[in-house]
């Protein structure tokens, strides 16, 4: 497993902000590649107790089954750019996004 030297963050249909922080070679016939996503951040009810307002919260207010992604890349068919856009995913400037301290007890 290798940390990447770059942070690319990216966010998918559901908006749910990950960063791309791993990869790792597939032992097989065929070069290919797996990058972990770690989730940042989603969109949620900022605090439910006060009012309505959404916003994008931390990523600790969430399910652990949308805590994390996996993508399998096969860099002589497809570039990690293409499989993004086919997992439905878009990359983003994380700075353009407000992201909310979670209201929830650790």
């Amino acid at each position: 497993m290798t940390d990447l030297r770059t942070v690319v963050h990216v966010i998918n249909e559901e908006k749910m902000i990950y960063k791309i922080s791993r990869y790792r070679e597939l032992q097989s016939s065929e070069l290919g590649f797996t990058y972990d996503l770690d989730l940042v951040a989603g969109y949620d009810y900022i605090d439910t107790d006060n009012s309505n307002v959404q916003g994008f919260v931390e990523a600790k207010n969430f399910i652990d089954e949308v805590q994390w992604d996996t993508l399998t890349v096969y860099p002589l068919s497809e570039s990690l750019g293409e499989r993004l856009k086919e997992q439905g995913y878009t990359v983003i400037d994380i700075s353009k996004y407000k992201i909310h301290e979670s209201k929830l007890e650790d």
